[in-house]
């Protein structure tokens, strides 16, 4: 990895082209760009690592990036897959919680990254700008935890009957009657 000057016109300009910051004008993206960093990555190296603590943000202007997950049997298992334009690390702006996955660069990767101190003193000067890039954070999230609740469905639907259902309904407490005793 190596840190990269910034070019604050052609920065400015690739940020316009990302979901995140498509809705700040010209003036809300100016300050912006003081409080990021950019790096590049070589093909294969760590951005993250799952269990890792960060307090960053990243967003992906250039390369791909492959997100992998530590599996039973297998080091790391693919399970998602980052382009140009998108942003991963989004629950680190809001509380120091371990990584739960590791992001790794499939080719050279740019990336811009984002400290919580810088955008949430970004956000606090610029509130109007802050909540389009909050609302795009929780959208963001809540995407994700869609795709990822569609994977586990699937996954179960063909591993679980509805037999097995019933089994374990049966094993519950059916009212709050029988769970207090």
């Amino acid at each position: 990895m190596r840190q990269l000057p910034i070019k604050k016109n052609v920065l400015k300009e690739e940020l316009k082209d990302t979901l995140i910051f498509q809705y700040l004008g010209n003036d809300e993206l100016k300050p912006l760009l003081d409080v990021c960093e950019q790096w590049e990555y070589a093909p294969g190296e760590a951005i993250v690592t799952q269990d890792s603590v960060s307090r960053y943000l990243y967003l992906l202007l250039g390369g791909s990036v492959d997100i992998m997950v530590h599996g039973k049997e297998k080091d790391n298992i693919r399970v998602s897959h980052i382009e140009k334009g998108d942003v991963f690390g989004e629950a680190s702006i809001f509380m120091d919680v371990r990584r739960t996955a590791s992001a790794v660069t499939k080719d050279t990767a740019r990336i811009v990254s984002f400290s919580r101190e810088a955008i949430f003193d970004y956000c606090n000067k610029n509130p109007r700008a802050g909540m389009k890039i909050f609302t795009f954070i929780i959208y963001s999230l809540l995407r994700k935890l869609s795709m990822i609740n569609k994977d586990l469905a699937y996954e179960r639907e063909s591993m679980v009957t509805p037999e097995d259902i019933d089994n374990l309904k049966a094993m519950f407490p059916k009212t709050i009657d029988e769970i207090v005793g």
